[in-house]
């Protein structure tokens, strides 16, 4: 049975595409093994071992990943249920991404600067290290998580869950995007809870200059577009 953590991830993150196009841009370019760090439920790493790559997807929480392989449907991901400002994977590879500012989900530039020590050793020789960041503070109609119209919603078995974003609040060195999420039960009692994701305010070239002092070349941006519903953001690229 699938669990509401990662009922809740589909739902605020799962239609997220905006990206996309950058992660098979790279994944072409950066032949080889795939390291997808905050991979989730899967949304890029089964994107991108449907189009042929050896992707191995990093998370932090049990549930997702356990969402991940039921969700893999015959393709094939390795695991690794590990906090990215500690991991180990063993391995080496062409291509490590941190995609929907999950780096900024670390809290504050020492676990920033212990990620970069970590994955450092991890990043084949010529690789890449690619992490997706954006200003909230830009975030001027509310795209990036203040009070939405409409609520995302969908049914599993006979319990509905839904979720809308609520507001942005802010704190020193911060913003939480919050989110008021209902679960309805069978016979229509209602259970409603609040979450706020709290989200590291650093600008690209306050990133660049950590990774250059943690032994990475700063490679050029790219770019990803914003949508409707999510504020745009820049890929910090960095070379091993």
């Amino acid at each position: 049975m699938i669990s509401d953590v990662a009922i809740w991830h589909q739902l605020e993150c799962g239609s997220y595409e905006a990206d996309v196009e950058c992660w098979q841009a790279l994944a072409a370019e950066f032949s080889g093994p795939i390291l997808d760090v905050g991979a989730g439920n899967g949304r890029v790493a089964l994107m991108l071992a449907a189009l042929g790559h050896k992707v191995t997807a990093l998370d932090i929480d049990e549930a997702l990943l356990t969402a991940l392989t039921a969700r893999a449907e015959g393709l094939t991901i390795d695991t690794v249920c590990a906090d990215a400002r500690n991991f180990q994977t063993g391995r080496q590879f062409s291509l490590i991404i941190v995609p929907m500012l999950t780096v900024q989900l670390f809290g504050g530039a020492e676990a920033r600067s212990a990620f970069f020590e970590a994955a450092a050793p991890q990043l084949s020789p010529g690789g890449c290290l690619a992490l997706a960041i954006a200003d909230l503070l830009e975030d001027e109609d509310g795209a990036a998580g203040g009070e939405s119209l409409e609520a995302d919603s969908c049914t599993i078995g006979s319990v509905g869950y839904s979720t809308r974003a609520v507001a942005l609040r802010q704190r020193d060195g911060q913003i939480g995007i919050e989110r008021r999420r209902e679960i309805t039960a069978p016979g229509g009692s209602l259970t409603v809870q609040a979450a706020t994701d709290w989200i590291d305010i650093v600008t690209p070239e306050q990133l660049e200059a950590e990774a250059a002092a943690a032994g990475f070349t700063v490679a050029p941006r790219r770019q990803i577009p914003a949508t409707a519903d999510y504020i745009g953001s820049a890929v910090i690229c960095l070379n091993a």
